[in-house]
């Protein structure tokens, strides 16, 4: 079964890179299956709704993130509310991931990353991150300015700053979930995004896949999507990393699972029950 394909290094935020959703393909799920995690099969079809144009405010997606299958952490990403950012109505999302005790006691993890989306057209407007992973540090904010295809990009730690070109469509981490969550798709398709990150644009090929049955344990079988990023940038194919996520084939489009396998192991996340009932 194909995958999500992402570059997966400390400036991709552990609790987006888990998450995407912003921005991430390979192996047999099926071979790593255990009596607790996920049962995935590959179905011919299945029953698609349209999918809601907006943002849910007061969604909140919960995670528990396992590595190597042991529990290490967890996350949410939330929409907070709408607010006014410079004359335009915005979504404020807001997502953090961190280690458990375990995980904390030789390499804690602390993340908190907000992005605001145009409430209109889901383009961001600002993307804040707050990142602490072991001893690496990261406070910065961007500004995008879609009138002059610019993003204005501050360090809070060194108040370093910096102008950066942007193409004329583009989504950062965070709004690219939402923004891919509201898009009408079908399987064995593909759609074409520019990925802010890092101080960069990644030009991302989103592939979906054959649809699945996802089976979670104490949550039910789900009819799913399953999507498949390949990101380029400067014409090189980014493989340092593989993933791939699970979308449910009704209008909310939930992400129920995340898999990864990544240089330091295989990773997962999955939808918390509570966000199912949300």
């Amino acid at each position: 079964m194909n995958r999500w394909r992402c570059r997966i290094t400390r400036g991709n935020n552990t609790a987006a890179a888990l998450l995407l959703l912003l921005a991430a393909g390979g192996g047999e799920a099926d071979a790593r299956n255990t009596a607790d995690e996920p049962t995935i099969q590959t179905v011919g079809s299945i029953v698609l709704e349209p999918p809601l144009a907006h943002p849910r405010v007061g969604e909140r997606l919960g995670f528990h993130g396992r590595w190597f299958g042991i529990p290490v952490g967890y996350g949410w990403i939330e929409v907070k509310g709408v607010i006014e950012f410079e004359g335009r109505q915005a979504y404020h999302i807001e997502v953090q991931g961190h280690s458990n005790e375990v995980l904390s006691a030789f390499y804690p993890i602390h993340d908190v990353i907000e992005s605001y989306l145009d409430a209109e057209t889901l383009r961001p407007l600002r993307f804040e991150k707050h990142q602490r992973e072991g001893r690496y540090r990261a406070d910065e904010v961007v500004i995008f300015n879609h009138q002059t295809s610019t993003a204005h990009y501050t360090s809070l730690l060194n108040k370093s700053g910096k102008q950066i070109p942007l193409p004329e469509q583009f989504q950062d981490l965070i709004s690219a979930i939402y923004w891919f969550r509201s898009q009408a798709v079908e399987p064995n398709r593909q759609l074409l995004v520019n990925i802010y990150s890092d101080e960069k644009i990644f030009e991302t090929t989103l592939l979906i896949l054959k649809p699945t049955i996802l089976e979670l344990r104490k949550r039910g079988t789900f009819p799913c999507l399953v999507v498949e990023p390949k990101a380029r940038f400067k014409g090189l194919l980014v493989k340092r990393g593989r993933l791939w996520a699970y979308l449910t084939a009704d209008a909310r489009r939930l992400p129920l699972l995340v898999q990864a396998t990544t240089p330091w192991g295989v990773m997962s996340a999955v939808l918390d029950e509570a966000a199912l009932r949300n």
